[in-house]
Formats: C-alpha cells, structure tokens, sequence
C-alpha cells in the first residue's frame, strides 16, 4: 500500500508541475469533446504508468534496499529541480480526434518524462504493480481536472508558483530520502 500512495502523491505533483495538464486543456477545449479526451488520458496513464512499473519490476531484484530508496531521491531531486524551470505552453490548432490525439501526445511525451521516472523508482523499491496503478491515478486526476477545467480556467492559475512551490516539495522529499538512504538521517 506504500507504493500505491507514493506512487499517486508524487504523481499529482509531478503532473500538476509539467506541461501536460495545458496540452490536455488545449485537446479538450479545442475539440468541444471533453468525455474523449478524459478517456484518452485515463489510457494514456494506464500504458506509460504501466511501462514504468515494469521497468521497476526488472531492475528490483538488483537493488539493495539503500539504493533503491537513493534511486528514488535521485528521481524526485530531478523531479524537483525541472519543476522549478518554465516551461513553453503548449500550442495546437485543431483538434479532429481528441481521443487518439490525448494517447499519442501524452504516451510520447510520457515515457521519458518525470511522473513515469519517479513511478519507475517507487516500483523499484517496493511493489511495482502498485506504483504504477498509483502513478495512472495520480497523473488521471491532475489531468483529467485539466481536461474539465479546460483552457481558460487553466491560464488563470498562476502555474509558474505551483511549480515551484511544488519543486520546493519535492526537493525536499528527495533530500530527506537521500539522507535516510545514507543513514545520516
């Protein structure tokens, strides 16, 4: 059950702190197709979550218990550290099939990006099922809100503070699990 959460938590703040929550905002206003775009997001989760987990599931038995948890502060300094640098908002102009266009948009963003490398770390030191059901959630949350909310309401929020009060969070999180995995903590 630690894996499931961690993975969700970080997941949120991953999420809420990077790019995708404004493409899937642009996809659901542009297309007027909300109920496609949330579906195309919730399996787009499913896949590059899942992926994730797997590749945590094959590097696990290589791992002592301290690396695995200094994997993990590693991927939530990096997580941390890219939250904290803008980002270019996301420009598409139409939109004709929202449910294919949210999968590929956000597999190919999705497999190198930091919700699924922090996924992959918390299913290398724990249970990787659970991490990446956590992670899917996680991240089908943030950007399904996205996806409702739309664009708008999306450009109102001050995102560059959330991104950094959300990279100050996770720097601190990978800061304090590094030094637990040094045992200075």
């Amino acid at each position: 059950m630690d894996s499931l959460m961690a993975a969700l938590v970080a997941a949120l703040l991953v999420r809420a702190s990077d790019p995708s929550p404004g493409l899937v905002a642009v996809i659901s206003d542009r297309s007027q197709r909300i109920g496609a775009t949330v579906a195309g997001v919730w399996l787009a989760m499913a896949a590059t979550q899942g992926v994730a987990a797997a590749a945590g599931l094959l590097v696990a038995p290589h791992l002592s218990p301290n690396a695995a948890r200094l994997l993990l502060a590693m991927t939530l300094l990096a997580a941390g550290a890219t939250a904290l640098v803008p980002f270019k908002p996301v420009t598409i102009d139409t939109v004709h099939r929202p449910f294919t266009t949210t999968i590929v948009r956000l597999i190919a963003s999705g497999l190198g990006d930091r919700a699924g490398f922090v996924t992959f770390a918390i299913a290398a030191g724990g249970v990787p099922a659970l991490a990446g059901i956590g992670g899917a959630i996680g991240g089908g949350i943030v950007l399904s809100g996205a996806a409702i909310a739309g664009e708008i309401v999306l450009a109102q929020l001050p995102r560059r503070a959330i991104g950094i009060v959300l990279g100050a969070i996770l720097l601190v999180a990978g800061a304090w699990i590094a030094l637990s995995a040094f045992r200075l903590i």
